[in-house]
């Protein structure tokens, strides 16, 4: 089945679970063709840029529990990790580092119309091989394609000042062109998985699919790092809560409720999977029923550091519980793999026939029939084999399994991203402070 690429907004919201009735889609749906990966990569070198985005991009949050003596490793061995991380990997002999770039030409979309009725479109695309999801909204009416990313809060384009080649590369943002932008200078600096980025902070009008949010704060980078160079994006939108904004800022979903431009004060994700060939939609405002079944189950969060953070009650494989306690899981649309503490890691592969571990990361069968399931508000919510096979290693029927092993945050915190996310319509609640999860269809 395949999926436009839209988002949709206005849903009636329910306490404690959502059926809603079936939205429109409009007529201004634009269909984005898929990227795939380059070649130039190796499936470890793949899978390495994967374990280190998520590791950097928690770095500072890390550290700090590090500092506290409450992330279960010790100051030289998370160390060790660190100055790990900071190893540059080549690619090829063109000299790509650090990210993995994707074949074809750049599209930047165009939102699709004013909403009408509390209904609005906006395509959502992959960037290539599940690696994220990203579409284009506008900034003073010139337009961006930008990740969107639960695991931050803060919106940047490139900036005119910028002479980056990861920069030049993309749309930047024309000063002159908009009578609404203003700046006061102030600094930024964000440091995320995949390189980092610097610039000045700015307000202007910010558009989602025809909805306008008015004086929003947002990044024009004058530095970025050749991580971002290759991308088929120009800029990251956070959609995590508003205290993790290193701009200070609210977010731009948060300004949209505070407007009240929104119907509904949350948002929800389908995230497309490039072997099924279906693409993914985002939904704001409310919740499109016609991608999940059943309804959503809330759970509210267990933590005030702006993460979409709620307890993980269990992990089970074939069904057999693991009987994993006291466990959180950060949701993270902006992170490829699920990564689980390495002990958690390793009892979820030992229950794998087949499987085999390589570092933090675990082989598994090419056509392992096992079901890795996690479980929330006392709820079962399968990953398929798909997703846990994940990246074939072209030998031997063996594939990289999408659950890896890895410090993020603190011994009993689990990074669950696209992995699982795949799997599920998520829902995100601003007022409520809750994430919800059904079965997709």
């Amino acid at each position: 089945m395949k999926f436009a690429h839209i988002l949709t907004f206005a849903l009636a919201i329910t306490a404690g679970s959502i059926n809603a009735a079936p939205v429109s889609t409009g007529t201004h749906s634009i269909t984005i063709k898929k990227k795939g990966p380059s070649s130039l990569f190796t499936w470890k070198q793949q899978v390495d840029l994967f374990n280190k985005r998520p590791f950097k991009k928690y770095l500072k949050y890390t550290q700090g529990l590090v500092d506290a003596g409450k992330a279960g490793i010790s100051a030289a061995a998370f160390q060790k990790l660190v100055d790990e991380a900071k190893k540059p990997m080549i690619a090829a002999a063109d000299g790509t580092t650090n990210r993995i770039p994707e074949t074809g030409s750049q599209q930047n979309g165009t939102s699709g119309g004013a909403a009408s009725g509390g209904v609005a479109n906006d395509p959502l695309s992959n960037e290539g091989n599940d690696i994220g999801y990203f579409g284009p909204i506008t900034i003073g009416g010139q337009t961006f394609n930008t990740i969107f990313d639960t695991g931050s809060s803060d919106l940047w384009v490139p900036g005119p000042n910028c002479k980056d080649t990861a920069c030049t590369q993309h749309t930047v943002f024309d000063t002159t062109k908009s009578k609404t932008f203003s700046t006061n200078n102030q600094p930024f600096s964000i440091q995320y998985g995949t390189g980092s980025v610097s610039g000045i902070i700015a307000t202007d009008d910010v558009s989602i699919a025809g909805l306008t949010v008015k004086k929003q704060t947002f990044g024009l980078t004058t530095t970025e790092s050749q991580e971002f160079a290759g991308s088929k994006f120009d800029g990251i939108l956070g959609m995590g809560l508003d205290q993790l904004s290193s701009q200070g800022a609210v977010t731009p979903f948060d300004s949209l409720v505070k407007q009240g431009t929104v119907q509904q004060p949350l948002f929800g994700f389908f995230l497309g999977r490039e072997k099924d060939n279906t693409q993914g939609q985002l939904t704001i405002g409310g919740v499109d029923n016609t991608l999940f079944k059943g309804d959503i189950s809330f759970n509210k969060l267990v933590s005030n550091q702006g993460f979409w953070e709620i307890a993980l009650d269990d992990a089970s494989v074939d069904g057999k519980p693991l009987n994993f306690q006291q466990k959180t899981a950060i949701i993270d649309t902006g992170t490829t793999l699920l990564i689980a503490p390495p002990d958690d890691a390793a009892a979820i592969h030992a229950q794998i026939p087949g499987s085999q571990q390589s570092g933090d990361n675990f082989i598994v069968p090419c056509d392992t029939k096992s079901v890795v399931s996690l479980t929330f508000g006392g709820k079962n919510f399968e990953i398929s084999t798909k997703d846990l096979a994940a990246i074939p290693t072209g030998q031997n029927n063996e594939c990289v399994s999408g659950i890896s092993g890895g410090v993020i945050g603190g011994p009993d915190q689990w990074l669950v991203g696209d992995t699982f996310l795949k799997n599920v319509y998520s829902v995100y609640d601003v007022e409520k402070l809750a994430v919800g999860f059904a079965p997709i269809v």
